[in-house]
């Protein structure tokens, strides 16, 4: 089962993902987009959020929403540090796979994370590597919108008391400081293989006993990141204000990857089905199950979106 989604949000006022300080500016993210207008193609840079970014927050839920279901995590990722395996096994505590090999070792690492098994990891030394069963790309403008898409940096101080700045003799501890927030109309893609989960990747291939229950760990997990907007950083201060303009969900035997919802949602809708018949056709397979949510520009739901709920 081939879980794919597309989702428009309207996001006002984040610093999900700033890259880099300069001295007491702190800069957002930006990306080259290339957009087409009055049939002529441009280049700009806009405000983005990085596929990597938004894995993390995915990651962290499920962790979350594992080690309530009694599935292992490894202790490192319980702390929110994905170093995965790496070349070496030092650094994970307790681990019983130091010394298999190949399908080996990809399965015991597999029952002994249940990060590493749905977000894949890669051993070099042993010559293993098992590819992360979701993807995020980057969190962009629609293209639709592009233009609306803005940075602006915000103004804040540091404050300290005259006290503080005697007892230490630093002037620096009170200081103004200026963050980049951006606010865009962004689209967001990526997948999940279900029947990936809890099954090793290299040959022979074996499954955990757990797999059903991994599989509902790891669907759930997407649909609290995608729905309720648990990623980024800077949430404390700096939480976005969301509105899920549109999501789209499809379920398939093979993999069929939704595309943006970068244009009128209706149209895409039209493209999404039309698409959908021809692959099923293609393939000789059922055609993709399309479930979705639209915000009305009225505020009503067109369609609930059901299709997270699957037995």
């Amino acid at each position: 089962m081939w879980i794919s989604f597309s989702v428009r949000y309207l996001v006002n006022v984040e610093d999900l993902n700033n890259v880099e300080s300069a001295g007491n500016y702190v800069r957002h993210r930006r990306a080259p987009l290339i957009f087409k207008d009055n049939g002529s193609y441009f280049v700009t840079y806009t405000p983005a959020v990085s596929g990597e970014m938004i894995a993390h927050g995915y990651q962290m839920n499920l962790v979350e929403l594992a080690l309530q279901s009694n599935l292992p995590v490894e202790n490192l990722a319980k702390q929110g540090i994905f170093i995965k395996r790496g070349s070496e096994d030092k650094v994970h505590e307790g681990t019983k796979c130091s010394d298999k090999q190949g399908a080996e070792y990809e399965y015991c690492v597999i029952e002994e994370d249940i990060v590493e098994d749905v977000a894949g990891f890669m051993n070099p030394t042993k010559l293993v590597k098992r590819t992360s069963n979701i993807a995020f790309s980057y969190m962009i403008p629609a293209l639709d919108a592009i233009k609306a898409s803005t940075i602006s940096s915000q103004f804040h101080v540091r404050y300290a008391n005259k006290e503080l700045i005697d007892k230490y003799k630093n002037d620096n501890i009170q200081s103004l400081y200026n963050i980049e927030t951006a606010s865009a109309l962004y689209v967001l893609t990526g997948y999940l293989n279900l029947d990936g989960i809890g099954r090793t990747q290299n040959y022979p291939v074996k499954e955990v006993e757990n797999k059903k229950v991994r599989e509902k760990a790891a669907l759930d997990s997407l649909m609290i990141t995608l729905t309720q907007f648990l990623f980024g950083a800077k949430q404390t201060r700096f939480k976005p204000i969301v509105e899920i303009e549109a999501l789209f969900l499809s379920v398939s035997e093979k993999p069929f990857n939704l595309p943006p919802i970068n244009y009128d949602v209706g149209k895409y809708i039209d493209l999404v089905n039309s698409t959908a018949n021809s692959f099923a056709k293609a393939l000789g397979i059922n055609t993709p199950t399309i479930k979705y949510y639209i915000k009305e520009g009225n505020g009503n739901v067109k369609t609930p979106v059901d299709a997270f709920i699957l037995s």
